[in-house]
């Protein structure tokens, strides 16, 4: 089973992010790769931002091919639902619980 791992210092409130977690660990596996967590609630984001909930994950993306990125966020989004937003960054996918 591929492995999670979390960026050193990043701060996190598993109740918010509990499935993003799960469902990355499961899409990240499809492609053979390890889910790194580059940010939670820590750094720097724009107001408002459901990281300062512990609503949203940041996850690495650089071994993947800009295509797997996009089957990667799609994946994701799939496995997560509606209540999820699933958005390609240049450096990472940006993932949150955002219930509508």
């Amino acid at each position: 089973m591929r492995k999670v791992f979390f960026k050193q210092g990043v701060k996190y409130d598993l109740d918010g992010v509990v499935k993003i977690i799960l469902s990355a660990q499961k899409v990240y596996q499809w492609y053979d790769q390890d889910v790194v967590i580059t940010s939670l609630m820590d750094g720097e984001h724009m107001e408002g931002s459901k990281h300062y909930e512990g609503m949203a994950v940041d996850l690495r993306t650089f071994f993947f091919t800009r295509e797997e990125v996009e089957n990667v966020a799609t994946d994701l989004h799939a496995e997560l639902g509606e209540d999820y937003d699933v958005v390609v960054e240049p450096t990472h996918i940006h993932v949150e619980y955002d219930p509508k």
